[in-house]
């Protein structure tokens, strides 16, 4: 095997070679050391960026200590704006903080690219990626963001070979989209389960990886609205920041802003809790259990449901389990991780049922509890998890 070759137990340190591969229509697709990766769309036309896919493998590529080798030109900004995002996570999560990146010399004028593309007016289109979310709504309904499409990719967050998920996900935001007399772009891809991109954690390489999809689409969609995950009073280490995505832009093709992030997790639900389009159509849950949108139990359902209940809202919620249920769901939580808690704390002194408040102090101690006498080994808690 070559430098930039793989085995059984993962990628070698050295250059990881991209080149195009043949591709089915409506697909785009790479070759990476052997490994076919691909994204396919029936809603909106892909074309193949050299940019994207080096987007989407730049921070596992830090991980592993590797770089890249292409036989396209890439966009000198964009590579500038790249290595910024690679020394930045790297900092954060470990890794070569320099993003080894050989291309044939880049063209002054991308559009010039020799006979690659006929010159390019940037796309008027204006996606917001949306998982049907608080902060996929907050970004729809309260945000100046005036998305034409909605894009959401299956193979993320919702595994392709989970049909009833994929049917209910992707029903729920062409409905959405409808509500409001805007297009709706769902795209397919095997990225996630790609063993080389798996190595790094989903919650470091997300924010790329929609990047990625983003400028795949660029034909559709000149900007790509990335809705925030936390305020930007509580910014941690994570893959989508205020700071980071708009470094992944290519110039003429696609801008990538960060939505707003002003709001807490709370003011956001608040913002949205009584739209009729959440109220039928609202997901948060990663459980992705029989094709539900939200299983009710886990600590994201629960957290989201408290928060409507505190504004009234949740017995006008389709998506949850009926209000009643959620004093028994909150007392069979056993405890909060650390990073939860600024999120749960927003709650105290908000309006509930009795039955709810008595539930909710009940957790907030027992979770208070937990952390006193839970060994720390010498180790952090692990990182801050999402507020959206």
């Amino acid at each position: 095997m070559g430098v930039g070759s793989s085995d059984e137990n993962g990628p070698r340190a050295g250059t990881w070679a991209i080149q195009r591969s043949a591709a089915e229509a409506g697909t785009v697709a790479i070759d990476i050391e052997g490994r076919k990766v691909w994204m396919s769309s029936d809603d909106a036309a892909l074309e193949h960026v050299p940019e994207a896919w080096v987007t989407a493998f730049c921070i596992p590529a830090s991980q592993w200590g590797t770089g890249f080798v292409l036989d396209e030109p890439v966009d000198a900004e964009w590579r500038a704006g790249a290595a910024a995002n690679v020394a930045v996570t790297a900092a954060w999560w470990g890794g070569d903080p320099v993003l080894h990146l050989d291309a044939p010399e880049p063209l002054q004028h991308r559009r010039h690219r020799s006979g690659a593309h006929p010159p390019l007016t940037q796309s008027s289109g204006r996606g917001l990626c949306f998982t049907g979310g608080v902060d996929s709504f907050y970004s729809l309904l309260a945000g100046d963001h005036r998305p034409t499409h909605l894009v959401f990719v299956l193979g993320f967050d919702v595994n392709l070979e989970d049909v009833a998920t994929s049917s209910a996900t992707t029903a729920a935001v062409h409905a959405v989209a409808e509500g409001l007399g805007i297009e709706a772009v769902v795209v397919r891809t095997n990225l996630r389960t790609d063993r080389v991109f798996a190595s790094t954690d989903w919650e470091h390489t997300h924010g790329a990886a929609l990047a990625a999809t983003g400028h795949l689409l660029h034909r559709t969609i000149g900007t790509l609205v990335i809705p925030p995950s936390y305020t930007t009073s509580r910014l941690v280490p994570w893959g989508s920041r205020p700071d980071i995505d708009h470094r992944w832009s290519l110039p003429g093709r696609l801008q990538i802003e960060h939505g707003n992030a002003s709001g807490r997790r709370i003011d956001r639900v608040q913002a949205i809790a009584s739209h009729p389009l959440v109220h039928e159509h609202l997901r948060v849950c990663w459980q992705n259990e029989d094709g539900q949108l939200n299983c009710g139990h886990c600590e994201k359902c629960l957290r989201t449901m408290i928060m409507l209940a505190a504004f009234d809202q949740l017995q006008h919620c389709r998506t949850f389990p009926d209000r009643a249920a959620l004093p028994v769901a909150l007392n069979e939580l056993e405890s909060l991780d650390r990073g939860h808690m600024p999120m749960w704390r927003d709650l105290e002194g908000l309006p509930l049922r009795a039955a709810e408040r008595i539930a909710l102090d009940a957790l907030l101690a027992r979770s208070d509890e937990s952390r006193l006498t839970r060994p720390e080994h010498g180790r952090p808690d692990p990182a801050t998890p999402s507020e959206g």
